[in-house]
């Protein structure tokens, strides 16, 4: 039986209202809100942000359950205007860091990556957040165990996925900790689950975006499904590299797309959303990170190409993404290189790691991450964000009595709580890692 509807359905944005939330024309030729810049855009700006050609995606109608069906109240439209109205951080010379800061053991991350070990390629995560936000500085802190954040401990729990830690005392902890003076953001990792508070089961992360800080556990996005062991890598790593550029794109003061299917768009997991988002922005916020960081477009694209290729033949969600990416720099191919650059800020000489080329298999079926999505509330006067906020669902099986998560994924998780109990992910968290089990029951067919 559906819920009661007390709000308005999501309707699908015109192509005139998408030109207005760009800030182009009518025709889409003419760049407007030019006053918002402190000089002159480059004329090219408005070739990169033309959608005439159909390379963004539209958001379909939502379905029940859905993010845009479930959180719409939570979701307000933010234009390019209004993004900039709403004076968000920006970097400077001084402030110019991400800081990636992995909670888990050393080792972990030395050993190789999912599904051989627990956690996916770092090195690829670390290589996608420095070329999607460059010139940036990107840098990776050494990794503490979470039980060695500070005093006092963090609180934690048993849950399937084994020791389940509460966020908000992460974050205590890490600002505790203190942050350097080059750092525009921190963005904390774990392989461990989490949790916001007593009532809830879980929660995908949490950030405090005034703060600039957050902290935010892969451990659910790991693919329990019988595939190849390439498949399951890639699977993974497109989950997590989308998890990471969604919410530091947050820090930037980016709220929920709700113009374009795009990476910024907000879901309740793949369990859910029948539409799946990849990992580019759509020409409204795409705008917003240009005149944030002022990078050349172009050569993002072709610097991100460059890297998704590693995996594109592994798994059809980075394959989905090269296409994007082909697509829009044939489009661009008659700009000279640098020809959006606003203004440099960090180090742009640096390098950025390239992924280790692998041997990969044949492409599999269709089957894609879930974009953890964050809405906004105040805890003690700061501003906490849990990503993602679903509705409550009363459940004999739910730990303190209450289930965040739809009806479906409650009954996947239900279904699937043996195979969890086995994850990679929990081998850190003080008791003997259970067996690995290699037979995982087979789940749905991939959408």
């Amino acid at each position: 039986m559906s819920r009661p509807r007390f709000c308005k359905k999501f309707m699908p944005r015109s192509m005139p209202q998408q030109l207005a939330a760009i800030g182009l024309s009518a025709n889409g030729q003419t760049l407007a809100d030019t006053q918002l810049y402190k000089a002159p855009p480059p004329a090219a700006l408005g070739q990169c942000l033309d959608p005439s050609g159909g390379d963004w995606e539209n958001i379909d109608p939502p379905e029940p359950d859905e993010w845009l069906d479930a959180m719409l109240e939570k979701t307000p439209d933010q234009s390019f205007s209004d993004f900039v109205a709403s004076r968000p951080n920006r970097p400077d010379r001084r402030r110019c860091t991400v800081l990636l800061q992995p909670i888990c053991a050393a080792e972990e991350l030395q050993g190789p990556s999912f599904p051989a070990g627990p956690w996916p390629s770092w090195q690829f995560l670390e290589a996608a957040v420095s070329r999607f936000y460059a010139p940036m500085n990107v840098r990776t802190l050494p990794a503490v165990p979470m039980e060695e954040l500070g005093r006092p401990p963090v609180q934690s729990r048993m849950n399937s996925y084994g020791l389940q830690w509460h966020a908000g005392q992460v974050l205590d902890r890490l600002a505790a900790r203190g942050m350097p003076s080059d750092a525009y953001c921190m963005l904390a990792v774990t392989m461990c689950d989490l949790y916001p508070r007593e009532e809830w089961n879980f929660v995908y992360g949490l950030a405090r975006l005034f703060a600039r800080v957050g902290i935010f556990s892969f451990v659910r996005h790991t693919p329990f499904q019988q595939a190849d062991e390439a498949w399951l890598g890639a699977q993974l790593l497109h989950r997590a590299t989308k998890t990471m550029l969604h919410e530091i794109g947050h820090m930037f003061g980016m709220k929920h797309c709700t113009w374009y299917n795009c990476l910024m768009r907000g879901s309740n997991g793949e369990e859910v959303e029948h539409q799946k988002n990849c990992l580019h922005l759509c020409p409204v916020c795409l705008r917003k990170l240009h005149w944030s960081v002022g990078f050349d477009i172009r050569s993002q694209y072709a610097s991100l190409l460059e890297l998704y290729e590693t995996y594109e033949v592994a798994n059809e969600c980075f394959g989905r993404d090269c296409d994007f990416l082909r697509r829009r720099l044939s489009a661009l191919g008659d700009l000279p290189e640098g020809a959006t650059m606003l203004h440099t800020i960090g180090n742009t000489r640096r390098s950025v790691p390239a992924p280790t080329r692998r041997v990969v298999g044949s492409r599999a079926p269709a089957r894609e991450s879930p974009s953890p999505a964050s809405s906004a509330r105040t805890s003690q006067g700061r501003t906490t964000t849990p990503c993602v906020e679903r509705r409550r669902v009363r459940s004999p099986t739910a730990i303190g009595g209450t289930v965040v998560g739809t009806p479906q994924q409650q009954q996947n998780a239900q279904t699937s709580a043996t195979s969890r109990q086995v994850v990679r992910v929990a081998a850190r968290v003080g008791q003997p890692q259970q067996a690995a089990a290699r037979s995982l029951a087979a789940s749905p067919a991939r959408a």
